[in-house]
């Protein structure tokens, strides 16, 4: 096999944290658009994103 069949794709700061707004955006609007819970929104879209990370790393 190739080096670049086995290489793993790495996502940048930026990247992730773009991802990271994205959810946290989704879950504002899921809950309702209330506002006050944007630090509990980004705190959830943040351990969703590290476990769906995580199993893609094994």
């Amino acid at each position: 096999m190739s080096n670049e069949t086995n290489e793993k794709q790495v996502m940048t700061q930026e990247q992730c944290e773009a991802q990271i707004r994205l959810a946290a955006y989704y879950l504002w609007q899921a809950k309702g658009e209330k506002h006050g819970s944007d630090v509990e929104d980004w705190l959830e879209a943040e351990s969703a994103f590290a476990k769906s990370t995580e199993s893609v790393q094994q």
